[in-house]
């Protein structure tokens, strides 16, 4: 015997380690993936961040070209551009472009005056009876200034930076952001210049640290809290409920089913197994009544939330006087269970302790799944509108396009982008330009329909996936979207009014066989809607 016992130390010491160990690994394993939630929502936003910049940096260089295509028309309407060049006037056409280093001209046959610039656009000008009399070439420097112009107009995100390259190779300064993530556009057509877009990663990776860190803390506290509850209560019980004159073995207790350590084990084996495998603190509440029931050898039991039963189990209407215990943490009271014993047995202390800690620990689970639901919509959702973000958008269409395609069903798709957005932020601030965008975010709950959703795709973009929806239901949609924000009203800092309004570009399966077709036909028919005055919805052509 005496050997006996140093080998149940040791064996008691290896248990113990065992489960410090799984405690250590669930721990890691619940904050690495609260971390990765973490990542992906920082990186999808990210991404989406540059998106925008780019798509409102293309923007503003189409604004550029275009301005240097109408300075060359203007030139080559002038008489005194027309003349110099029939008159073969250098000294003339030199001053002109003293005024203008961007601007050069070529006489027929002559060498291209505008080789130098990577951007550029030229128009002929033609004398009497429709001779050529040369080229007026209007360049646009690709440089640091260009950058500027175009970083400001897009609204670039403070960290984040623009670059110009062309076949891989910088044409202007290359960001100085060590670990970063990129993306990158065609700068303009028809040419090998790509805009790419820049933004640090370690703002991304801090967070995601960050978070892994406090949920490793939490969890790992949640776990242990669990196991010291769950030690001191069978070793009080045991202790309780063993004669004095007579004491019972530990493998007796163990092997009676009706004993309050048994009881408690069981209780808190079932709502650790259902703390593990669900997140879901509507699933827990059935799992802790039940608990309650089987550790106090109640009768019955009954979880009531402001007066109205929730949850019921057993037979409490066949038991005596309830005791009422509560349920929750802090101010997220979640109700009193109220567990029924026998009519002809009132629960002793012990059961009452039980009782009373059962709940405490029932409120740390609960607490604890409300965490991790926390968690993980956050991931899916944007933190200025509470709508859906950019990474819930992809996953729900991919899905939506399945399930139609399975059932036959219809899918229309809608984006909006604000109009002119920048100039709410530049001339409003920026406090104003998201109150403009929680305004339309709450336009678009209030238009459409549970089983819809509501997105915010990145920046001033929109979108709303609508299922058993065609083509004309999504347009009548984007018309009341667009015929209420026309008439909401905002005011700005100085108390002035002003208005909003937004361009729609939709499209609709099965016109569009793919996710990707669907996406490709709404924002090109956004794209139109854009180019045509904006302040309009256009339905796409669904063609890929």
């Amino acid at each position: 015997m005496a050997r006996e016992a140093p080998r149940a130390a040791r064996g008691q010491l290896g248990l113990a380690l065992a489960i410090a160990a799984l405690v250590l690994l669930l721990s890691a394993a619940v904050a690495w993936a609260a971390g990765r939630l973490q990542e992906r929502s920082e990186s999808d936003a990210a991404d989406a961040r540059l998106e925008s910049s780019l798509r409102a940096a293309n923007a503003e260089m189409r604004l550029e070209l275009a301005a240097a295509g109408a300075k060359a028309r203007v030139l080559a309407a002038s008489p005194n551009v027309q003349r110099a060049l029939f008159r073969h006037d250098v000294d003339a056409l030199a001053q002109i472009t003293a005024k203008d280093e961007n601007v050069s001209f070529a006489f027929p046959g002559g060498a291209d005056p505008g080789a130098g610039f990577a951007l550029r656009r030229a128009v002929e000008v033609t004398g009497p009876k429709g001779r050529e009399l040369g080229r007026v070439v209007v360049g646009v420097p690709v440089g640091r200034e260009l950058v500027d112009r175009l970083s400001t107009a897009a609204g670039v995100a403070e960290g984040d930076d623009l670059a110009v390259v062309e076949n891989g190779r910088f044409l202007t300064q290359e960001p100085d952001i060590e670990d970063r993530r990129s993306m990158r556009t065609p700068l303009a057509a028809g040419t090998a210049l790509r805009l790419v877009a820049f933004a640090p990663n370690e703002p991304i990776a801090a967070s995601t640290e960050d978070t892994r860190r406090r949920v490793f803390l939490a969890a790992l506290l949640t776990l242990a809290l669990l196991g010291l509850a769950w030690w001191s209560v069978t070793r009080y019980l045991d202790a309780r409920s063993a004669p004095a004159t007579a004491p019972r073995r530990r493998s007796d207790d163990l092997d009676d089913a009706t004993s309050p350590s048994r009881r408690a084990r069981e209780a808190v084996a079932l709502v650790g197994e259902a703390l593990a495998a669900t997140h879901d603190p509507d699933a827990l509440l059935p799992v802790i009544v039940e608990s309650a029931v089987g550790a106090t050898g109640a009768v019955g039991a009954r979880l009531v939330t402001d007066g109205a039963e929730r949850v019921r189990a057993g037979q409490p209407d066949a038991g005596g006087p309830p005791l009422s215990v509560s349920l929750g943490t802090g101010s997220d009271h979640v109700g009193s269970l109220l567990i029924y014993p026998h009519l002809d047995r009132p629960f002793d202390e012990d059961e009452g302790r039980l009782a009373h800690w059962l709940a405490a620990q029932a409120s740390i689970a609960l607490e604890n799944a409300r965490l991790h639901r926390a968690v993980e919509q956050q991931a899916i959702t944007d933190d200025l509108t509470g709508l859906a973000n950019r990474r819930r958008f992809g996953e729900s269409l991919g899905l939506e396009v399945s399930r139609a395609e399975r059932f036959g069903g219809t899918l229309a798709l809608v984006l909006a982008d604000l109009d002119d957005f920048k100039l709410v932020n530049d001339l409003h601030g920026h406090q104003v330009g998201d109150q403009v965008l929680r305004r339309f975010a709450d336009l678009m709950r209030e238009s459409v329909r549970e089983f819809d959703l509501a997105a915010r795709h990145g920046g001033e973009e929109f979108a709303l996936l609508l299922p058993e929806t065609d083509l004309d239901g999504g347009e009548r949609l984007a018309e009341r979207l667009a015929d209420a924000l026309r008439e909401a009203r905002f005011v700005d800092r100085a108390g002035k009014q002003f208005t909003v309004t937004s361009s729609f570009g939709l499209a609709a399966f099965p016109g569009a066989r793919t996710a990707e077709e669907l996406m490709l036909a709404a924002d090109r028919a956004l794209y139109r809607a854009k180019e045509e005055g904006k302040n309009r919805v256009i339905r796409g052509d669904s063609r890929p």
